[in-house]
Order: structure tokens, then C-alpha cells, then sequence
């Protein structure tokens, strides 16, 4: 299905296999919750009420001390059965995407390629971290254009007050979409971030690339092995459509041309295909919509981007 058909077509599917499958989901999701709330409740209550106890019966300081411990380790035991809830959600979350992107025409997965960072990192298009988390991984054709992208989560460790602590340092979607030109250098489009350009931009191969477009320029910088070739592939034209793609996305936006692809991070310090949450009905729409929107991106980046095979670029 083209994207632009995507809004109405999908009512339509939805209407007809999305919403009597939820409604299903809906029964079954009450059901696991109410059973783990019969298996959670008497372990958690027996635990509070151990604890009640030992905090006024017992006198040794030591003895007590540990009933305590023992108190609080049963009301986390109760507490923890409801990770069968989270479990359950997950699953329904995985089988929603999978029939979403589905319609769409799009192979969708929750596990992303081990490797699926590396040509992003190694156009230095992604900070530097220290742990990460990727998901939703998606891939298919649209608009006639190849493209594979996925979700990630990236954290960088700091020190402070003597304990290590996480800093989120990326939060949004790395995608890569088959580009029409052939071109053999690496050319790499990073945010403009002023005067912090000369530390962001350590380790990017090739030269600055100096270019006529006062809006692109105030956004992006371009790194290049081959100056010739960049400017054949950041035509006029492809420079405006960049700085519409960034007003589209309305996040921090760096790109690059690598291996007969367009490699673009999407920083948008939020979570992309959202799903509704196993502690709520989950008739509810708005999480639908939401994720039917960020679907449309896609197709918006294609679309704004003019990335069809038959489009002179």
C-alpha cells in the first residue's frame, strides 16, 4: 500500500480485523491480570503483615533485623508475580506491531540485528555510549525505495557523587534508505551545533565541504572524501529537502551517504511505535493513531526526500 493511502485504508482495516482482535486481547488481558492478582495479594499482605509483626514483637536488635529482611524479600516476591502482566503485554505488543506494519506492506520485528549500528557509528553519526538498548526493527519498500530501520536507546556512563549514573544521549530512529545516485565517497551531514562543532566533530573522515545554501548551512555540517561528489549528490534541491525533513521531524537530524545508502539519525529524545500499556483497557485508541502517525514517517521521509528510483535527485 503507497503511504499517502495509508490513513483511510487503514481505517478500514482496522475497523474490520484490529479492533474485534483487541476486544479479544482486552478479555484475556483482564483475566491474567485478575489471576495474578489472586497469586500477588496474599504473599504481599502476608509479608506486610510479617513485617508488622517483627517491628513490634521481636527484641534483638539482630533477630529483628533479619525478620525485616525476610519481611520485605516476601512482599517483593509478591510484587514480582506481576511481572507475568509486563510478560503478557509484551507479547500482545509484538503481535499488534507485526499486524500493523503488516498492512503496511513491512516485515517487522521486535529483535534488531546485532551489527545494525555499526555503519551508523562508523559515519560517526551517533554519539558515543555506553550501553544500548534497540527495538522494533522494520523493513520493506516504500514508495519503490528499500529501506530497514529500527529503534534505539543509547545511555552514557558518568561518576557522580561516587556512583555511576547513566545520561541519555540518544533517543530516536537510525534508518537507512536506498539512495538513487551512485557515488563512491563517504559523505557525512552532521547537526550544526555551533561552537560545540569542533568536539562533535572529532574523528569524521574527509574535509569540510563549504556549500550555498544559508539554511542548510545553519544546520548541517558536511565532511567529505570527495568534494565534487558531494556537491552531485547535495544538489540545490536535495539541500531544501533536507532542512524540510528536519522541520518535519522537528528533532536533531544528521545524515549520511554510505554503501549506495542514505543513513539518517533521528534523535527525537522519545520512543517511536508506541503500545498501549497492559495495566489499561486497551480499547483505548489514541496509542493506534499515534503509532499509525509514526508509521507515516516513513513514508514522509521518502516522500520529502524525492528517494523514488524514477526521481532525479
Amino acid at each position: 500500500m503507497p503511504a499517502a493511502d495509508a490513513p483511510s485504508g487503514f481505517d478500514a482495516f482496522f475497523a474490520r480485523e484490529i479492533a474485534p482482535w483487541i476486544a479479544e486481547k482486552e478479555i484475556e488481558r483482564r483475566a491474567v491480570f485478575r489471576r495474578t492478582l489472586r497469586r500477588a495479594v496474599p504473599i504481599v499482605g502476608a509479608g506486610f503483615v510479617a513485617f508488622a509483626v517483627s517491628a513490634q514483637a521481636i527484641e534483638g536488635e539482630d533477630m529483628r533485623g533479619f525478620a525485616l529482611f525476610v519481611s520485605v524479600a516476601i512482599m517483593v516476591a509478591g510484587a514480582a508475580t506481576f511481572g507475568s502482566v509486563l510478560m503478557w503485554g509484551r507479547k500482545f505488543a509484538e503481535e499488534l506491531s507485526a499486524k500493523i506494519f503488516d498492512h503496511f506492506g513491512y516485515a517487522y520485528s521486535p529483535h534488531v540485528p546485532a551489527d545494525f549500528l555499526a555503519a551508523f557509528e562508523s559515519c560517526h553519526l551517533l554519539p558515543s555510549y555506553s550501553r544500548k538498548s534497540l527495538e522494533d526493527h522494520v523493513r520493506g519498500e516504500v514508495r519503490g525505495v528499500p529501506f530497514e530501520l529500527a529503534e534505539a536507546f543509547l545511555e552514557r556512563k558518568v561518576r557522580r557523587d561516587k556512583r555511576d549514573e547513566y545520561d541519555l544521549v540518544f533517543r530516536g530512529l537510525v534508518a537507512r534508505f536506498r539512495f538513487p545516485k551512485r557515488f563512491s565517497s563517504r559523505t557525512v551531514l552532521r547537526a550544526d551545533r555551533g561552537m560545540l562543532n569542533a568536539l562533535g566533530h572529532a574523528g569524521v573522515a574527509g574535509e569540510r565541504v563549504r556549500l550555498e545554501d544559508p539554511r542548510f548551512e545553519k544546520l548541517f555540517e558536511v565532511f567529505s572524501g570527495d568534494q565534487v561528489e558531494a556537491r552531485y549528490l547535495l544538489t540545490p534541491a536535495f539541500m531544501e529537502r533536507m532542512v524540510a525533513l528536519a522541520e518535519l521531524t522537528g528533532a536533531p537530524l544528521q545524515a549520511a551517504f554510505e554503501g549506495g545508502e542514505l543513513l539518517l539519525a533521528i534523535d527525537g529524545r522519545r520512543g517511536y511505535f508506541a503500545q498501549p500499556s497492559p495495566w489499561r483497557d486497551l480499547g483505548r485508541g489514541d496509542h493506534i493513531r499515534a503509532f499509525v502517525d509514526d508509521i507515516q514517517l516513513i513514508g514522509d521521509i521518502a516522500a520529502t526526500l524525492k528517494l523514488d528510483a524514477q526521481t532525479a535527485v
